[in-house]
Order: C-alpha cells, then sequence, then structure tokens
C-alpha cells in the first residue's frame, strides 16, 4: 500500500511540475513580447509641442505623420466619444535603404488634452516579420476622452537585413520625459 500511496505522490509532483514549468516558459515568452508592446505608459505626461496634432472633432479628417522612417496617412472621425481611425502605414526610408525585413511593428495613438498632457495611450497596429517595402493597413476605434484635444503617434520596431545579423531598433516616442 505504501508503494502505491508512493507512486501516486510521484505522479502528482511530476504533472505539478510539469504545470510549473509550463507557466514558467508562457511567462518568459510573455515578458519577452512586452518589449514589443508600447509598454511604457505616458499617461499624464506631456506631448512634445512639435509632435502634437490637433484633433478635430468636426466631420472626417485626415493627414500625414511622417519622420523618415515611418510615413502614417490617416484618416479618423469623432463621432459619440469615439474616433473611428484608418490608415496605411510605409516604411520610410531610413528603414527600406538599410534592411530587407522588419521584424516586429507597433503603433500607437497618444491622445492628449489641449496643453498635451497624455489622457490615453492606445495601440493601433502590430505587424512582425513583413518586407519593409510592403504597406500594413489598420482600422481601429479608440474611446475618445471629452477634453482630448491633441493626438500623436509613437512606434517602436525592430528590423533587419540579409545575413542573419542582429536586429535593430528604431523607435518614436514623442512624449517628454
Amino acid at each position: 500500500m505504501n508503494s502505491l500511496r508512493a507512486s501516486i505522490q510521484f505522479y502528482r509532483m511530476k504533472h505539478l511540475s510539469g504545470v510549473l514549468l509550463t507557466l514558467l516558459v508562457v511567462g518568459v515568452f510573455l515578458t519577452g513580447c512586452q518589449g514589443t508592446m508600447l509598454s511604457t505608459s505616458a499617461k499624464g505626461q506631456t506631448i512634445q509641442p512639435a509632435a502634437q496634432i490637433k484633433l478635430v472633432k468636426t466631420g472626417p479628417q485626415s493627414g500625414q505623420f511622417s519622420d523618415g522612417y515611418v510615413t502614417v496617412n490617416y484618416k479618423y472621425t469623432a463621432s459619440g466619444g469615439n474616433l473611428q481611425m484608418s490608415g496605411v502605414v510605409q516604411f520610410g526610408s531610413a528603414i527600406s535603404g538599410n534592411f530587407l525585413v522588419v521584424q516586429t511593428f507597433d503603433l500607437g495613438l497618444l491622445l492628449g488634452d489641449a496643453t498635451g498632457k497624455v489622457l490615453l495611450q492606445q495601440g493601433v497596429t502590430t505587424a512582425m516579420e513583413v518586407n519593409v517595402s510592403s504597406s500594413q493597413n489598420f482600422n481601429t476605434t479608440v474611446v475618445l476622452p471629452p477634453q482630448a484635444a491633441t493626438m500623436a503617434f509613437t512606434y517602436n520596431g525592430s528590423a533587419y537585413g540579409a545575413g542573419g545579423e542582429s536586429p535593430t531598433s528604431f523607435w518614436a516616442d514623442p512624449v517628454q520625459r
């Protein structure tokens, strides 16, 4: 009887060890993914004045954000407490002229008040393992805080070329820290 108990306890311990190992692996994976997400909260920080885009709440609007690394052609409409935004992201010459593949890319949107204080930060689109010459379409709905008056784009990504070299990071963080 004692050997049966010992066998059952061994099985339980082995099973529990497998569950714990699985949880550990998942935790490490999710921690690694945080680097590719918009993980640093900008809420309460101030958007740099040069990066602020005036938010017009009447009728359909369109515009372009471009900094040499990324160009975002966007359209939006503010209605009923929401901001419906769509557009296209293209990688600029600083990326397409030096790399072949964008390994990771996250585009985010900051909404600020009239002074540029960030009220909301939200991810807009994500891409992984895409050719630098490809366009990334997006369509998202963002909750629009009533006092929102400005917006800005933020992004982070990594790209690599041929030959298996390590990826190079690129980013835009328009927040004064």
